[in-house]
């Protein structure tokens, strides 16, 4: 293998298999159409470590068929893209909607009688639908589209099911290491490994299981189906007792997880009551209101829009400021974000590259979290939870779970409001890790992005989470990054913080598709073949 491997010197090989690398793919396929009556042949390689390719994780089995879009389907795809999957909804949504139907329990069985309507009229734009429905879209318009060019001689895509470890330049090329201990070469190199795996809080297992607790430190790993199985194989463990559930972090994650864990019978009725812990107390918001929101202005920001010359921490004060205001007359990030984000993003553009870099490193994902959404589906659930008294919220960061003389687990945290140490009075038996991810300075991150650190391919930016690329989204030579990790960078005088962003990530995929282009063909790039 390792020598066949060598022999087919790919053209470009994706270290990743998400929807960053499929919109690459299929943009680049677009952009050489005129390019059919070429003799040359593209060989394109992708590695990923999991079986399911072009999906990733939020858009793969691994996330199941029944959790859903943290925004509406309008907000999530940018058009043309956008009316292209609801044709291919309108046209596959019967067999969609029965695998809902198995995967999910009454809360699936609930949304699809709320918006039976609206699905039998093929109206979709509104709904906040099952995330898998776009994964397969688009795993099925990738392989359509690589079909068609495999036909024509033009492109030969080749899958490989391994983990990269490192990667080492050789002259014109990289060899990139397999953990199955085979090796490849390549041209071109893309990183789009999606974003950085989430932080372990207690102990270093994925799935941590005591007498009395189960602690749940990857939800998604190895998919989250089977997460939710060991967890009612647990609860079936406690002889009948009832469970209180820690969900540490109020993200999408964590809405997914309580969703999921009130969706399956067997495990809502098993629990006696469900507690979330973050930072600042809040949940992401669903509900506009349209009267409070017709009286809103965010008046620190627009007080900036005669200045001449701002920097990057002026404008974020400003949004705070007017983020401050929201939260004092208790008007939701649901009623406010479009109206913050377009007045800080019209003032973007007063700012020079360096200071477009400092909001996109220091600003922007601080100012996001503050302005997060989510759908009516999730946070009826956690309102009906209130309503039974089954739903408590801590403000504080996780320091340890301890237990005590009679086997109990307790969670200890620091309070946010008093900053002191805390230990909760109720104890708990299942803890789901949703605090988010590491970052590139800690030594918890994948050895692949370690290595190409020490080598000097690649520098973080000072985000942490991205790393520094030039306009052709190279952190060196024909080391190109897409995804996540192009967070903190400056493209076509726009700063981008938040590259798990639908619109985004097709947009930069389409830079890089374009790069690609240029190379190969105006370039004329493609290598002799031996």
């Amino acid at each position: 293998m390792q020598s066949e491997n060598k022999n087919h010197i790919s053209d470009i090989t994706f270290i990743g298999s998400g929807i960053s690398s499929s919109f690459t793919i299929l943009h680049f396929l677009d952009s050489i159409e005129n390019h059919k009556s070429t003799n040359k042949n593209i060989r394109i390689t992708i590695i990923d470590k999991y079986s399911e390719f072009h999906t990733g994780i939020p858009y793969g089995s691994r996330s199941g068929f029944s959790v859903h879009l943290i925004t509406s389907l309008k907000n999530f795809l940018p058009e043309p893209e956008l009316s292209k999957f609801i044709s291919w909804l309108n046209t596959n949504k019967d067999w969609l909607l029965d695998e809902l139907k198995n995967d999910g329990g009454a809360l699936a069985t609930d949304w699809l009688n709320i918006h039976a309507d609206k699905i039998a009229n093929n109206d979709w734009e509104d709904l906040f639908i099952p995330r898998r429905f776009f994964g397969c879209y688009i795993d099925e318009k990738v392989k359509h589209k690589v079909q068609e060019f495999e036909n024509l001689g033009i492109v030969t895509l080749k899958y490989i099911q391994a983990e990269v470890f490192d990667i080492e330049k050789r002259e014109d090329k990289y060899e990139l290491f397999l953990k199955n201990n085979n090796s490849l070469l390549s041209h071109k190199v893309v990183l789009s490994v999606g974003s950085l795996p989430v932080n372990h809080l207690w102990k270093k297992e994925d799935i941590v299981t005591e007498e009395n607790l189960l602690f749940v430190n990857t939800p998604y790993k190895p998919e989250l189906n089977e997460v939710l199985n060991k967890i009612e194989n647990f609860t079936d463990q406690l002889s009948g007792k009832k469970i209180n559930v820690l969900i540490v972090g109020a993200n999408a994650s964590g809405l997914e997880m309580i969703y999921k864990l009130n969706d399956v019978d067997h495990l809502q009725n098993r629990v006696n009551k469900f507690m979330f812990l973050s930072t600042q107390g809040l949940l992401p918001d669903s509900v506009i209101d349209e009267e409070l929101r017709k009286e809103y202005t965010p008046h620190n920001l627009q007080a900036l829009t005669s200045e001449k010359e701002l920097t990057a921490q002026i404008i974020a004060d400003a949004a705070y400021k007017d983020l401050d205001h929201a939260d004092e007359i208790e008007l939701g990030a649901a009623s406010t974000v479009e109206i913050v984000s377009k007045a800080f993003g019209s003032l973007l553009s007063k700012l020079n590259e360096e200071e477009l870099r400092k909001f996109a490193c220091l600003h922007g994902n601080e100012i996001g979290r503050r302005q997060r959404c989510a759908g009516f589906h999730y946070s009826k659930t956690i309102h009906a939870l209130k309503q039974e008294d089954r739903f408590d919220h801590i403000a504080g960061r996780f320091n340890d779970i301890k237990k005590n003389d009679e086997g109990d687990y307790f969670l200890e945290y620091l309070d946010t409001a008093s900053q002191k140490n805390i230990t909760y009075d109720t104890p708990i038996h299942l803890v789901i890790n949703c605090i988010g991810s590491t970052n590139l300075s800690k030594n918890d991150i994948p050895d692949l992005l370690k290595n190409v650190i020490q080598k000097g391919y690649a520098r973080p930016n000072d985000s942490k989470i991205g790393f520094e690329v030039n306009e052709s989204l190279e952190t060196c030579e024909n080391l190109h990054v897409v995804g996540p990790l192009l967070a903190g960078n400056v493209f076509e005088g726009k700063a981008v913080w938040h590259l798990e962003h639908c619109g985004r990530i097709i947009w930069l995929s389409h830079v890089l598709s374009e790069r690609f282009n240029t190379y190969f063909f105006e370039e004329n790039k493609l290598k002799e073949r031996s």
